[in-house]
């Protein structure tokens, strides 16, 4: 089966400053790919190569077995939805979507046709004869989706659309292109900074930091073993909990009093850090290792509270059931080792 997209050693520098570094990802048809990274970590601009919006200075940008270096972006066979949705503002609904087939030639009655077909695929088949003035944010949304979807490409291309959303909005907008993504089972590519966008759209996640690659896995890869401490880190909500210390024969000591846990074969001596996710931070110590803890700070959130550690003087994220901690009370707790992650704290990379 040939890869719906190939990006081969890609790089990219504006001036003397460079933005992408060797970057390799292979997507396969029907792939839902997030970029995924901080502000400034190359991803938009790695989709905006893809889009043939920038040229790259080394590397293959492939599509459906064909090299696109050097075809244009009308060309390319791909479709593209913008955080900004880039409507026009005197054309109907009807018109912004069929838009991309009048340039192709099509029929005015054949035109509609398909742009009836999309607007009922996107519950906006009532919207039609509006403007986008007319329209609230997400209807906007769903017409920039819906321009793109008609053209039925090769690949879309979604640059951050559910970035000027509220939060609500973003939550249905994410449940609607997931659902949108396995019924029409194309290639979509994706970037995002927000992790749960990431988490809940992606069938493989690339983080980026600084133009590298720094994994590519499935959500629950990402999330479960992470890379190096970058991805552990960025990756998470609550985020991760890491706790210095060193080993000690068949143990992680951590800084401080109050903690050890069994650890792989390391080195006698060997600094270390731990980490935990909040669920592996238990309220009760039965079954687990036990460990003295301070509750600094609850924050409710409803079915779940988050809750602060102090834990061997280190800062520890929990999740417990609502109700079960009061700040500024000392506790046992259980941790659970099979959740456990050993990072190199001087390269940052996983261990085991």
């Amino acid at each position: 089966m040939t890869a719906a997209l190939v990006l081969k050693d890609i790089s990219k520098s504006y001036g003397e400053v460079p933005v992408l570094k060797g970057v390799n990802v292979e997507a396969a048809p029907g792939d839902f790919i997030v970029l995924l990274g901080p502000s400034g970590c190359g991803k938009s601009t790695l989709l905006h190569a893809i889009a043939g919006l920038h040229s790259i200075n080394a590397g293959e940008i492939v599509i459906d077995g064909r090299n696109v270096n050097d075809v244009p972006t009308r060309e390319r066979d791909i479709a593209m939805v913008f955080q900004s949705y880039a409507l026009y503002p005197n054309m109907t609904v009807a018109e912004n979507i069929g838009f991309p087939l009048k340039m192709r030639g099509i029929a005015t009655i054949e035109r509609r046709k398909l742009v009836e077909k999309v607007a009922q695929g996107l519950q906006i088949e009532a919207l039609l004869e509006r403007t986008p003035r007319q329209l609230s944010g997400g209807q906007r949304q769903r017409v920039a989706i819906g321009r793109a979807l008609v053209r039925e490409p090769k690949i879309f291309l979604f640059d951050e659309p559910l970035s000027n959303l509220d939060a609500t909005l973003r939550v249905e907008m994410r449940t609607e292109i997931k659902t949108l993504h396995r019924r029409i089972g194309k290639t979509i590519v994706y970037v995002t900074h927000d992790q749960i966008e990431a988490m809940t759209l992606a069938t493989k996640i690339v983080v980026l930091n600084k133009g590298v690659i720094q994994q590519i896995g499935a959500p629950a890869e990402v999330y479960g073993r992470p890379a190096n401490l970058f991805v552990a880190r960025f990756i998470g909500t609550p985020a991760i909990t890491l706790i210095d210390g060193r080993i000690s024969g068949q143990q992680f000591i951590a800084d401080g009093d109050g903690l050890t846990l069994p650890v792989p074969a390391l080195q006698d001596g060997r600094r270390i850090n731990l980490g935990l996710r909040p669920e592996f931070l238990h309220h009760n110590p039965e079954g687990k290792t036990a460990c003295r803890a301070v509750v600094e700070i609850v924050e409710p959130t409803g079915p779940e509270d988050i809750v602060l550690l102090k834990v061997s003087g280190q800062r520890a994220t929990a999740k417990w059931p609502t109700g079960l901690a009061k700040a500024g009370e000392e506790r046992m707790i259980g941790i659970d080792a099979k959740g456990a992650l050993f990072f190199d704290p001087e390269n940052g990379g996983r261990i085991g």
